[in-house]
C-alpha cells in the first residue's frame, strides 16, 4: 500500500481531491451533497455557524466553524485542553534519551524530525505527547490547548498518505512521512508546546493566519518564528484542515500532567485533558 499512495499519480490524484473540494458549487447543488454527507458520517447539523449565503465549497463546509456554545472551553486555571475533535489513538512519554523518541502504534518517530527542526525537537526530551485522530464527522479546525504565547509555525513538506487506522498500520511512520503544519507554543510557565497538524489523503490544505502562503507549496521546509512571541488563550484559532486528518500534540517534561479520563476514547475541542505546568513528566501510561 504504501508503494502505492508514494508514486506520482497517488499524489496528484490527492492534490486534485482537495483543489475539486475547493471548487464553488451553486447552493442547490452543495446543499443537497452536505446533507447527504452528513448523514453518511453522522455530522451534527445543529452545531453549525453557517454563513448567512450559505458555504460557496465542499472544502468550506468541512472547515466549518461551530456555534460558540457547542464546544464550552474548559475554565479551569491552568488547564490544557484538546485542540480538536477526534479520538485518542496514542498516549505516552517521550524517550528521555539522547535520541528523543515517541513511540505510536508500533512506529518510532524521531521528535525533530517529525516538527521539521531537530533543535526543536530537544526540547520535549522526557515529556509526553497525545495523536488526536479526526474522523471525517469533526469539527476540523485546531485551537490552543493552553494559555502561552505562540513562538513559532513550520511547514514541513511530504507525502499526503491516509492516515486512518488501517493505513496507519501498513504505512510505517505515517506521521513524520506526511506534510505537516507545527506550532510552536510556550506555556505561562514557560514550558514547550507543540501542536502537529498532520495533513492525509486528499488534504487540499491546511490554512493558518499564522503563515502566509499555502501548504503544499515546494518542498523546502518553511519557518516564521514570531517575534515577538503572539499571545494565545486557551481555544484561540490555529488552523483548519480543509479535508480531515491527525493532529499530535507534545509536551516538555514538566509542562503537562493528564487526566486519567483523558487516556481513552472521543475528545472534543475545548475539553479538559490535564494541567500544565506539573512538576513531573506525564507518566500516563502508553496506549501505543
Amino acid at each position: 500500500m504504501e508503494r502505492v499512495f508514494a508514486t506520482y499519480m497517488a499524489r496528484k490524484a490527492s492534490r486534485l481531491l482537495g483543489r475539486v473540494a475547493d471548487i464553488p458549487l451553486p447552493r442547490t447543488i452543495l446543499s443537497p451533497l452536505v446533507h447527504a454527507y452528513s448523514i453518511g458520517v453522522g455530522a451534527n447539523a445543529r452545531e453549525w455557524l453557517e454563513p448567512s449565503g450559505g458555504w460557496e465549497s465542499f472544502g468550506d463546509f468541512f472547515a466549518r466553524r461551530l456555534r460558540p456554545e457547542s464546544r464550552p472551553i474548559c475554565q479551569d486555571r491552568d488547564a490544557l485542553v484538546s485542540p480538536c475533535d477526534g479520538a485518542v489513538r496514542g498516549l505516552g512519554d517521550v524517550d528521555a534519551g539522547d535520541r528523543t523518541e515517541l513511540c505510536v502504534k508500533g512506529s518510532t518517530y524521531d521528535v525533530g524530525a517529525l516538527l521539521g527542526d531537530k533543535e526543536a525537537g530537544r526540547a520535549f526530551r522526557g515529556g509526553g505527547f497525545m495523536v488526536i485522530y479526526l474522523h471525517p464527522r469533526d469539527y476540523h479546525r485546531v485551537h490552543a490547548p493552553a494559555d502561552g504565547v505562540l513562538a513559532a509555525v513550520r511547514h514541513v513538506p511530504g507525502a499526503r498518505y491516509p492516515v486512518n487506522a488501517w493505513a496507519e498500520r501498513r504505512v510505517s511512520g505515517v506521521y513524520g512521512k506526511n506534510e505537516r503544519m507545527v506550532f510552536h507554543m510556550r506555556t505561562e510557565g514557560g514550558l514547550d508546546l507543540a501542536i502537529v497538524m498532520v495533513a492525509a489523503f486528499g488534504v487540499g490544505n491546511i490554512e493558518t493566519s499564522f503563515m502566509a502562503g499555502a501548504a503544499g507549496d515546494g518542498d523546502v521546509v518553511k519557518e516564521r518564528r514570531c517575534m515577538p512571541p503572539a499571545p494565545l488563550t486557551r481555544g484561540d484559532e490555529l488552523g483548519a484542515f480543509r479535508l480531515g486528518s491527525t493532529v499530535v500534540l507534545l509536551w516538555a517534561k514538566g509542562a503537562v500532567e493528564v487526566d486519567p479520563s483523558a487516556a481513552v476514547g472521543l475528545v472534543s475541542m475545548g475539553r479538559r485533558l490535564g494541567r500544565t505546568g506539573a512538576r513531573t513528566g506525564p507518566k500516563a501510561g502508553s496506549r501505543s
